[in-house]
């Protein structure tokens, strides 16, 4: 395989946008419902708690790493990476990933699905679905920077929506309820670890694509502070999710907790929530749409086939529904998230190594990567 790589960037992308990219790939449906920050955070009180705090550092120094790969290891295509990244068993791993990405697209527009059973219940026709997907079908064929502009926009307003949320149920809360906070074990010190381990790496799953995609357009300076950024934020907004939730503990009996939490607060906040909830399902979907029609570009050479083709086949899975695709096809994707991020970390170490002439890898250091 000959590759050759710059190393000098171009630098377009500034902190804030590749900030934008990471954070807003990381808060799907599932963080943004409250259920995701439950299961793998909130019920282990005060463990998890401090796992939110180790979280941040993780998605500081993967985010790093992955930016960094878009530098050191820029290739013509998806496949070439997954030959760095796997060597011999490069096409298996290749298609076990990206039908695992088509699983969570999938995922996302059966969201779309279960929100309109929410506001327009008599409503069979998929209306939200199919308008979700035209939108990021529209979005992704406008590329990277189309992406950090439309998260740049979407994004301030689930953060001000959450910290509205979080601050008044926190503040409205029993002072007995921190009491919870006192029981520790043992076995929940063990099982916050083992969920705050998978949480990373699942969602360095989904981002980590377009982190490399995004890196090759930063300098290390940006790679360092947009991870550093993104880091904090999703430390303290997890955190203070986990507490939120802690101290309304009620709450984790709904499907969406925020969206009870919202109740606490307004009826219009009810209407909000349903509305970021949307927001956040679209900002993943974007993303993982965007890895998937990269892959796929490098076999049909034409964007707008392969960004269409993707979205007709993760659109046609989701019509299983939202609850078959999470019970059934989630679970297969476990394992294969801490993989990519080990094999990840060891291709990050193998290029520190590497010599570089006229900013340009030669075959013989793209071997040892190999």
């Amino acid at each position: 395989m000959k590759i050759k790589q710059r190393i000098k960037t171009n630098g377009k992308m500034s902190t804030l946008k590749v900030f934008l990219i990471f954070f807003g790939t990381i808060v799907g449906a599932g963080f943004a419902s409250g259920r995701e920050v439950y299961v793998y955070f909130a019920r282990f009180g005060i463990w998890g708690l401090i796992m939110t705090l180790i979280a941040g550092i993780a998605f500081f120094i993967l985010g790093y790493i992955f930016l960094q790969l878009g530098k050191k290891c820029k290739v013509n295509s998806l496949s070439e990476f997954f030959t760095l990244l796997f060597g011999k068993f490069a096409h298996i791993f290749e298609i076990i990933i990206m039908f695992s990405y088509i699983i969570v697209l999938g995922a996302m527009f059966a969201g779309f699905d279960s929100l309109q059973k929410i506001v327009l219940n008599d409503i069979q026709f998929p209306i939200i679905a199919l308008l979700g997907a035209i939108l990021c079908v529209i979005t992704v064929l406008g590329g990277i920077d189309k992406i950090s502009k439309l998260n740049g926009i979407l994004l301030p307003l689930l953060l001000i929506f959450m910290i509205s949320i979080f601050g008044v149920s926190i503040f409205n809360a029993p002072i007995e309820n921190l009491q919870v906070l006192t029981n520790i074990t043992e076995s929940s010190l063990l099982q916050s670890i083992s969920c705050c381990i998978i949480f990373v790496c699942s969602n360095m799953f989904l981002t980590g694509f377009i982190l490399m995609k995004t890196g090759g357009d930063t300098t290390d300076n940006i790679d360092k502070k947009a991870s550093i950024l993104t880091g904090i934020v999703l430390s303290l907004i997890t955190f203070f999710a986990s507490l939120s939730i802690i101290l309304n503990p009620i709450s984790v009996q709904y499907d969406m907790p925020f969206v009870y939490l919202a109740f606490g607060v307004s009826n219009i906040f009810v209407i909000l929530s349903v509305i970021i909830l949307w927001l956040a399902i679209f900002t993943t979907a974007v993303a993982t749409m965007f890895t998937i029609s990269w892959w796929l570009n490098g076999y049909v050479n034409d964007k707008h086939i392969s960004t269409l083709l993707t979205c007709l086949v993760a659109f046609l899975l989701s019509r299983v529904g939202f609850s078959f695709i999470i019970d059934i096809f989630y679970p297969l994707t476990g394992f294969m998230d801490i993989l990519f991020v080990i094999c990840a970390i060891v291709l990050y170490k193998k290029t520190k190594s590497i010599s570089y002439k006229d900013n340009i890898i030669d075959e013989k250091s793209i071997s040892k990567i190999k």
